[in-house]
């Protein structure tokens, strides 16, 4: 059971998640991708997700979604599609240089609006939030972040 201290820690934590979600939703537009596509873009590139069921699975959405978006990132020349080695039935997913590059605009414009958002903050403030940052990656199995390059960066490091 929680304490009364750290209930409110977690309103708070939940008042901001909005406005930090809008924040890197306007990032998000100058890559020229919707959320959709680069959540499923950066699932194909950090996490793997090859397949069309890996894909829906790793972002817990049905297979016709998944192929929908994926559908798009195709027409956008942001994914390749090429049979499956193992079972024509499925194709693999690969990320194309223009689709490397699109996550990269993203992941840059996505900083850009943090560091707007939060430039003003202390060094010891940086400090713990570069503690909470490493926590919650724990929390939600993302023990690997991506840096401003879009090459993972260990977050024991931060």
């Amino acid at each position: 059971m929680l304490s009364n201290a750290d209930r409110r820690t977690l309103q708070v934590f939940h008042r901001i998640v909005v406005p930090l979600d809008r924040a890197v939703q306007v990032a998000d537009r100058k890559s020229g991708c919707s959320g959709a596509q680069l959540q499923a873009l950066s699932a194909v590139v950090f996490f793997g997700a090859t397949t069309l069921s890996a894909l829906a699975t790793h972002e817990r959405i049905a297979v016709p979604t998944a192929s929908r978006i994926v559908e798009s990132l195709v027409q956008a020349g942001l994914v390749e599609r090429s049979p499956a080695p193992r079972d024509r039935r499925a194709s693999r997913l690969v990320a194309t240089p223009s689709g490397h590059a699109a996550l990269g605009v993203a992941c840059d414009a996505r900083v850009d609006v943090l560091e707007a958002a939060l430039g003003e903050l202390s060094g010891e403030e940086w400090a713990a939030l570069a503690v909470t940052a490493r926590a919650l990656n724990r929390v939600f199995g993302l023990e690997r972040s991506i840096t401003r390059t879009g090459a993972p960066v260990d977050m024991q490091t931060v």
